[in-house]
């Protein structure tokens, strides 16, 4: 097998699994959480607004690992699977330590390497990406792809900020919606 075969297996298995994973969010898959319960299993992490952050990490998994599979705007989706890693990483495994086998990062942080990896090296020559000669723009559109999760995810993970009388917006709104 030569080295372009090799790298398109890897790019095509790792963008199916995680696409996979993000099936069972969006759709309750092969015994997946479906779109309600992982909408409450990102409120209950503190993201907020949770709809927004659960709809986001289910397609971005689900759309994102197609696209990497097919090698079709492979530095976006990229960088859009190491931002839902870190998230991963940061909200769900980094308490529970490095090993898997404990609820640890270790798988995490492995899919995390090989999306930057095809990000920054781009889709390979049996991609998508080639024939619409957007192959030599995975580098610059995974960084462009990093900078903007890691700002948006600043912006959607900072405490809330409390309003006169002591409650956060999103409070004030749960009593009045009461």
């Amino acid at each position: 097998m030569d080295l372009h075969a090799a790298f398109l297996v890897l790019r095509v298995f790792a963008g199916l699994v995680i696409a996979g994973h993000g099936a069972q969010k969006v759709a309750g898959w092969a015994g997946g959480p479906g779109l309600e319960r992982w909408k409450a299993n990102v409120e209950r992490m503190g993201m907020q607004p949770h709809r927004l952050w659960a709809h986001a990490a289910a397609w971005g998994e689900l759309v994102g690992g197609t696209c990497l599979a097919a090698g079709l705007l492979t530095g976006v989706a990229a960088g859009v699977l190491v931002m839902d890693m870190i998230v991963a990483i940061w909200k769900v495994h980094a308490a529970k330590g490095f090993w898997i086998s404990r609820g640890g990062y270790e798988y995490a942080l492995t899919d995390l390497v090989v999306f930057a990896l095809v990000g920054l090296a781009g889709p390979g020559v049996y991609a998508l990406d080639t024939p619409l000669r957007l192959a030599s723009w995975s580098a610059p559109l995974f960084l462009v792809t990093i900078v903007l999760g890691l700002v948006t995810m600043w912006s959607g993970t900072r405490p809330a900020v409390r309003i006169a009388g002591g409650e956060t917006e999103v409070e004030r709104r749960r009593h009045h919606a009461a």
